[in-house]
């Protein structure tokens, strides 16, 4: 592939984007009008393809005055579903740009004054005022308020086994809906010293609490997001990666299935009138790309520049890999990122090995790519390692008043029993506990009900993807649940079954572990959201968001620190838009495999993040 070929490509790419958002195009105001509770509103319809941006500017609003009117609409829009659109926008427009990484903020509520603020955060009037210079023309609902700065004391290196009242300490301020499994998993603390430095945290946390505490380890602040350092990882190989140099300029090899000889072929009138959505495949692909490419022009600099090479690469097209393989511009590449499947990923990342090549896998969970080649480093954790999160979280939390159940499914879900009862087991033994009895393990619901107990929290962990036994399976437990304390616990799969009722995930406080979080009121990821709906006029995927944080974490660290750091991915920790990077290498013959995991839950009909491990 030669220099005019990858013009070529960026180009079409860049055409891409473009062209699969014009699908949204061309939407009407609904003529139907309700009024409710004295309020006046269009009741529309939402129909395939529509995305909540495109459908806010049909009606001239903002997507937040949408979102205060149809609270299930943060969570995604399904064809026919209908909405409720004011004829006004209800949301005042923010009087502050919103600054988490710097401060504090609350959410005006109806009714709320001055003087309750203050009392609630323990600030004073005037202090209030300095950072909310509009608060003298009156309290605004739904707008936010500065009530604070995320500010760290000085801090001494500390034995983590041992914290004394008069040790150094940061502090840190709860936000609304934290959990204190949640922020030990955030601060990298346990909830036994966050306990031991702050007795009054066994009653719960409260939003807007400040809490102690112990500094375990030093922030190293790179331009951009906080990457942490930690020496105590075991030494990388060295290999000549290791003392290569920082450069101005790096070459970065995307290996996408964009499909372009498909795409361009697409008739885009076509797709409109029937209301269809682009083909997945090239969606991924193109959402991923724009992401990525946040990242860049955002990380771009004097001294810091990249230029993106594009390979449109498809699965199980070996003939065609290999043709790029053997390109000049493949073999000055000093990084790839992809392909997304694991066949033409193993043939890239071998060829890529002979030359000293970094390769990082963005999508597949198989471990088995890892195998005999350091540089290589995969984000999506597996299934087992999810598996794992689930249980040190059920340890971690739960362990000591809860009966936890695990249910055996179907004969080839044993190894995910295994996991999590091994892994459970492990967490026992560190938390001085004996194994024996640990988990009862069962069959359907039957065994389930006999190993109920009452009067204490019961745990049931259900690993298993197959629908029909899932669908069954709850129902049946969501009758026997009635007025019992019964937690559910599984794989993120289950919320996407058809026909299953969801709340009876809700009732059954549904748990899970997912490699990925997207918080949608999260400014930064508002921020993306507007930048990509203003260009493109529909909403991003989750790849969008993916493509930015691998984006960020790695070309931040080479930024910073140089190729060396494809070696040393275990020693610096760090928290994307909506992903988390943890990453594990078990020998210095193996790649990374990325662990960090978050774990969920229903509650009040919403997902509840509780943490990242």
């Amino acid at each position: 592939m030669n220099k005019i070929k990858t013009t070529y490509l960026t180009f079409t790419v860049s055409f891409l984007l473009c062209f699969a958002s014009c699908v949204t195009r061309g939407q009407t105001r609904s003529s139907q009008v309700e009024t409710i509770n004295g309020k006046k509103y269009y009741i529309h319809k939402v129909e395939k393809g529509q995305s909540l941006y495109a459908i806010a500017k049909t009606y001239g609003m903002d997507v937040n005055s949408i979102l205060a009117e149809n609270d299930e609409a943060i969570d995604g829009l399904k064809q026919g579903q209908e909405l409720k659109i004011p004829f006004e926008s209800l949301l005042p427009k923010q009087a502050i740009a919103i600054d988490t990484n710097k401060y504090v903020y609350h959410k005006i509520a109806k009714g709320e004054t001055v003087y309750g603020i203050t009392k609630k955060y323990s600030i004073d009037e005037k202090k209030l005022a300095s950072y909310n210079p509009a608060l003298h023309s009156g309290l605004k609902e739904g707008e936010y308020l500065i009530v604070g700065e995320k500010k760290k004391s000085t801090t001494k290196p500390v034995n983590s086994n041992s914290v004394t009242p008069d040790m150094s300490y940061d502090t840190y301020t709860v936000l609304q809906g934290e959990t204190l499994y949640g922020i030990s998993k955030k601060v990298n603390v346990s909830q036994e010293d966050l306990l031991k430095l702050n007795p009054e945290l066994k009653d719960g946390v409260k939003q807007g609490q400040v809490i102690k505490i112990a500094a375990k380890k030093t922030p190293v602040i790179i331009s951009g997001p906080t990457v942490i350092s930690n020496s105590s990882m075991s030494a990388p190989l060295d290999t000549a990666l290791l003392h290569k140099p920082k450069k101005g300029q790096y070459h970065i090899g995307l290996f996408l299935p964009f499909k372009l000889a498909e795409s361009e072929s697409i008739n885009i009138d076509e797709l409109a009138k029937a209301k269809a959505s682009f083909p997945p495949t090239q969606s991924l692909a193109l959402d991923f790309y724009a992401g990525f490419k946040k990242a860049v022009d955002s990380l771009t600099a004097k001294d810091f520049d990249v230029s993106i090479h594009v390979f449109d690469v498809e699965d199980r097209d070996s003939v065609k890999i290999e043709a790029m393989c053997k390109t000049p511009e493949f073999k000055k590449l000093d990084a790839i990122f992809g392909p997304l499947y694991a066949y033409v990923f193993k043939l890239v990342s071998s060829r890529a090995k002979a030359f000293g090549i970094p390769v990082v896998s963005p999508l597949t969970q198989q471990n088995k790519i890892l195998f005999n080649n350091v540089l290589v480093s995969k984000v999506n954790p597996s299934q087992f390692t999810l598996i794992e999160g689930l249980a040190d979280y059920c340890a971690d939390s739960l362990m000591a008043t809860s009966n936890v159940i695990i249910v055996n499914a179907i004969a080839k879900d044993l190894q995910y029993v295994k996991a999590f009862k091994d892994r459970y087991n492990e967490a026992l033994l560190k938390h001085g506990k004996t194994i024996k009895d640990s988990i009862t393990e069962v069959k359907g619901i039957a065994g389930l009900k006999s190993a109920y107990v009452p009067g204490k929290k019961n745990i049931v962990v259900l690993l298993t993807n197959n629908p029909v036994f899932l669908q069954d399976f709850i129902t049946q437990l969501y009758v026997f649940s009635d007025k019992k304390d019964i937690v559910l616990m599984g794989f993120n799969s289950v919320a996407h079954i058809e026909n299953l009722d969801q709340d009876y995930l809700n009732s059954l406080q549904y748990h899970f572990a997912a490699p990925n979080h997207i918080d949608f009121k999260d400014s930064v990821i508002r921020q993306l959201t507007k930048q990509y709906q203003e260009f493109y006029v529909a909403d991003p995927s989750e790849y969008y968001f993916q493509g930015f944080d691998i984006g960020m974490y790695y070309l931040l660290n080479l930024k910073a620190q140089g190729p060396g750091i494809f070696l040393n991915l275990d020693k610096y920790i760090w928290e994307g838009v909506s992903t988390g990077f943890k990453f594990y290498r078990p020998d210095n013959e193996t790649g990374f495999e990325n662990r960090a995991v978050y774990i969920y839950r229903y509650s009040n009909y919403q997902l509840q993040k509780l943490g990242w491990k």
